[in-house]
C-alpha cells in the first residue's frame, strides 16, 4: 500500500487556492508515488474551523493553510506578519498567528472528540504554506515555531518530510480509518488520488444463491481459463431480472450507487441493477439469504466480488458476494417477513415495558436519495457547499449569495427528504388520495427558502398523481433564494407533471406583517410551514404562541380536502426554556380545542387526544443520500392538520382505543420508555403514530 488519497470536500472560492491545491496536490503524488509511504490529503475541510487543508501522513497530522503572496515574509510573534511591507491578512480581522492558535486548538479539540487516539495528537502541527517564492524572517518564539511551521510551494515537499511528531504513529490501515472518522467518503476523492486503500482482505462471506452457482472461491488464473463464465453470467443475469424494479426511488439509487462504485473502485464497466425486494425474497430464502428491506443492489463486474469489503466500508451496509463477477446487498425501508406477525403492521406488548422486538412496528418512510437530476442541478451548476453550521443557518432571511450555497447543499436535500418521504406516507393512504385526484393541485409554501420542501412535495405528487397538475405559490423574503427555487422547479425533466410557480416576496418582520398574510382568498390542497416558525419565535417577530398564532392564519387558506404541513427543528428555544416540538404540540393542541373546523390528522396520537396539554418532546429522524454526503440525518417535529370532515373520513374504521403510540422513533428503537405517547402507553398494540397507513 502506498500514494496519495487526495480529498477535495467543498472547491475553494478563490483561483489561486484552486490553483494552489492543484498543485500541492500533483507534487504529493509524484513524491509518494513509488515508495511504500501513503498519506491523505483533505482540501477545503472543515473541522470546526475552516482549513484550507488536513494531511495525514504515518508520523504527523497537519493543520495546512494557503497564503497567495510571494517576497520577504516577516512572521512576527506580536502584530502582523508582513509580505514586501505590506500586512498578510489572518482571517477574522486575526492575525495570522491568533489565527493559527484558534484552528491549532480547534483541530486537537475535534479530532479528540471523534475519537482519535490522545497518543496520536498529542501534537497537530500548522503548516503555512504561500503561493509564491518566500524569504522568510522568522520572529516567533521557539515555543510556537515548534508547531507553526512556514513554507512556500517549491518547499512544500521537503517541509513535509522535515515535520514530524514522536508521539503520532500511523499504519496505513490506522490513516483509512482516520480518513473514514473524518468523513471523508469517496464523493470527495480527485483525480490526483493515486493510492490502493483496501483494508487487509477478510473473508468474503459464502454464499449459494443458485444451484448452478458455486459457492464464491478466489478466481485463480486456472479456474478463469477452464470456466465459461459468459454462460454462468447469462443463467444468472435470467433470474435477477425477473426482480429489477423501476421507479422514482429505485432509479435514483441506481444513479446514487454507480457514482459510488466509479469513485471508490474506479470502475468504468459495470452494470446495476435494484431488485424488489419484496418479490425477490422467497428466491433467495430458498437459497438461505433472508430479505429484510425493500430493495436489493446487484452491482456485476468482472472481480468485483473482491471488493465487498470496501464497499461495506463505505456504504455502511453488508456487501456480499454471489459469485466471483456479482455482489449485493439492501437498502431502503423494512418490509414483513414470515418471522414477523401476521399484518407486519404492530406488535403487542407482553408487559409494559418495551421489548426488543420492537423493530416489527411498520414506521413510516424516512430514508431517500436525492434524484439525480437535482443533484447535478444543485452541485454543478449552482456550485452548492455541503458545510453544516447549524448557528449560522438558524435564520436565514440575509443569506447573501455564497450562504445560499452552503445552505442550498446542506439543508435543502434535507428538506427535500422530509417533505418528500411526509406527502409519500400520506398519498398511500386510499382515502386521501382519491381526495386529490382532481387536474389542479394547488400549494402554498410560506417561508420557502429555496424549496427543498417544495420539490420533495412535487416529486412526491408525480410518483402518485402522475398527470396531476401542481399549481405552487412559495413566499420568501429572500430573493436569492426565490430564484434558486425557479430555476430548480423548471429543471424538473418529468414534464408529465406540469408545475406553475409563483414566488412572493414578502418579509415576515413584525407580527403585522403576519396578520397580512391571512387576507388571501385562494384554497389550497397543501399549505406549508417549513422551519419557519421558530425564526420567528427566535426573532420575537411572535414572541408568544407563535405556532397557535401561524396555525390559525394558515388554515384559512386550506381546501376542504386540504392538509397543513408544519415542520420544524427540534432545537431548544433559549428565551423560554422549552424545545421547539414542546411549544408546538402545546400550542396547537390549545388551538385546535378551541376550533371547530380544524383538527390534527397526524400524529394520530394527537388525533385521538385532543384534549391532551401534555409538553410532549416528539422528534422524527430522515436521512437522504447524495453526490456529497452519504445517509445525512435531520431531525425534526411535524404536526398535520385538516379540516373535521376530512380526518372523519380518513380515520373511519380505525381502532384507536387499543393503540400505544410511538412519537420519537428513536428512543423506540432503544428501548427508552418516553417514546411512547403518555396518554396511550397502557394500550395493548404499538404503532407508528406518524405512519397514517395503519
Amino acid at each position: 500500500m502506498g500514494g496519495l488519497l487526495a480529498f477535495r470536500v467543498g472547491n475553494f472560492d478563490t483561483t489561486a487556492e484552486r490553483e494552489q491545491f492543484r498543485f500541492l496536490c500533483e507534487q504529493l503524488k509524484a513524491h509518494y508515488e513509488d515508495s511504500n509511504e501513503f498519506c491523505v490529503l483533505a482540501g477545503n475541510y472543515n473541522i470546526g474551523c475552516e482549513l484550507d487543508a488536513l494531511f495525514i501522513k504515518k508520523d504527523a497530522i497537519i493543520a495546512i493553510e494557503f497564503k497567495n503572496y510571494g517576497g520577504k515574509v516577516i512572521a512576527n510573534e506580536n502584530g502582523e506578519w508582513t509580505c514586501d511591507g505590506k500586512v498578510i491578512k489572518g482571517g477574522s480581522r486575526k492575525t495570522i498567528l491568533q489565527q493559527a492558535r484558534i484552528n491549532h486548538s480547534t483541530v486537537k479539540k475535534e479530532l479528540k472528540a471523534l475519537g482519535v487516539s490522545k497518543e496520536n495528537i498529542k501534537d497537530v502541527p500548522t503548516l503555512i504554506i504561500f503561493n509564491k517564492p518566500v524569504e522568510i524572517t522568522n520572529n516567533l518564539s521557539v515555543t510556537n515555531k515548534s508547531w507553526l511551521h512556514i513554507t512556500d510551494n517549491e518547499h512544500f515537499i521537503e517541509k513535509l518530510d522535515d515535520i514530524t511528531c514522536p508521539h503520532t504513529d500511523l499504519d496505513p490501515l490506522g490513516i483509512v480509518n482516520l480518513a473514514e472518522t473524518l468523513n471523508l467518503n469517496p464523493f470527495y476523492l480527485t483525480e490526483f488520488s493515486n493510492a490502493t486503500y483496501d483494508k487487509p482482505i477478510e473473508q468474503i462471506e459464502k454464499i449459494e444463491l443458485f444451484e448452478d452457482i458455486k459457492k464464491y472461491e478466489p478466481l485463480t488464473e486456472e479456474r478463469k481459463q477452464n470456466e465459461k463464465p459468459k454462460e454462468k453470467e447469462e443463467k444468472l443475469n435470467l433470474n435477477l431480472n425477473s426482480f429489477v424494479i423501476e421507479n422514482e426511488d429505485s432509479i435514483a439509487l441506481s444513479d446514487f450507487v454507480k457514482r459510488v462504485v466509479s469513485l471508490s473502485l474506479k470502475l468504468d464497466n459495470f452494470i446495476v441493477k435494484v431488485l424488489d425486494g419484496t418479490s425477490a425474497s422467497s428466491s433467495f430464502a430458498a437459497h438461505g439469504i433472508r430479505l429484510t428491506q425493500e430493495y436489493v443492489v446487484t452491482i456485476s463486474a468482472d472481480g468485483i466480488g473482491e471488493h465487498c469489503v470496501k464497499l461495506a466500508r463505505f456504504t455502511n451496509h453488508d456487501v456480499k458476494a454471489i459469485s466471483p463477477s456479482t455482489i449485493f446487498w439492501e437498502e431502503g425501508e423494512r418490509i414483513a417477513t414470515e418471522s414477523d406477525n401476521s399484518s407486519g403492521v404492530v406488535e403487542e406488548h407482553q408487559s409494559k415495558e418495551l421489548l426488543n422486538t420492537n423493530s416489527n412496528v411498520c414506521f413510516r418512510k424516512s430514508k431517500t436519495i436525492l434524484p439525480h437530476w437535482l443533484d447535478k442541478k444543485i452541485f454543478n451548476d449552482h456550485q452548492a457547499i455541503y458545510a453544516p453550521e447549524h448557528e449560522r443557518y438558524e435564520y436565514n432571511l440575509d443569506l447573501n449569495e455564497e450562504e445560499l450555497k452552503v445552505y442550498l447543499a446542506t439543508y435543502f436535500p434535507r428538506s427535500y427528504a422530509e417533505m418528500f418521504c411526509i406527502v409519500d406516507n400520506l398519498l398511500q393512504n386510499k382515502c386521501l388520495k382519491e381526495t386529490m385526484v382532481q387536474d389542479e393541485i394547488s400549494v402554498l409554501d410560506c417561508g420557502c427558502g429555496t424549496g427543498g420542501e417544495i420539490l420533495g412535495l412535487i416529486i412526491a405528487i408525480g410518483k402518485h398523481l402522475p398527470h396531476a397538475k401542481i399549481n405552487v405559490t412559495a413566499i420568501d423574503g429572500n430573493a436569492g433564494a426565490l430564484l434558486i427555487l425557479k430555476d430548480l422547479v423548471e429543471s424538473n425533466p418529468n414534464k408529465k407533471v406540469q408545475v406553475g410557480l409563483r414566488t412572493l416576496s414578502q418579509t415576515l418582520s413584525t407580527s403585522e406583517d403576519v396578520e397580512k398574510l391571512a387576507s388571501g382568498k385562494e384554497n389550497y390542497h397543501f399549505v406549508l410551514c417549513d422551519k419557519m416558525v421558530c425564526e420567528l419565535i427566535s426573532k420575537e417577530v411572535l414572541p408568544t404562541n407563535a405556532y397557535a398564532i401561524m396555525a390559525k392564519m394558515l388554515a384559512t387558506y386550506l381546501h376542504e380536502n386540504g392538509l397543513l404541513i408544519m415542520l420544524d427543528v427540534t432545537t431548544k428555544d433559549e428565551r423560554s426554556g422549552y424545545f421547539y416540538p414542546q411549544l408546538m404540540n402545546s400550542a396547537i393542541n390549545d388551538y385546535v380545542g378551541k376550533n371547530r373546523t380544524i383538527e390534527t390528522l397526524l400524529p394520530l396520537s394527537c388525533a385521538c387526544y385532543d384534549g391532551c396539554s401534555d409538553l410532549c418532546f416528539m422528534q422524527q429522524t430522515f436521512s437522504v443520500s447524495h453526490s456529497h454526503k452519504l445517509h445525512d440525518e435531520s431531525r425534526v417535529c411535524y404536526r398535520v392538520l385538516c379540516r373535521k370532515p376530512l380526518k372523519t373520513a380518513i380515520m373511519q374504521g380505525m381502532e384507536t382505543a387499543k393503540l400505544a403510540h410511538i412519537i420519537h422513533p428513536t428512543k423506540y428503537k432503544q428501548n427508552d420508555d418516553s417514546a411512547i405517547c403518555s396518554q396511550s402507553k397502557n394500550n395493548e398494540i404499538t404503532i407508528d403514530s406518524f405512519n397514517i397507513n395503519l
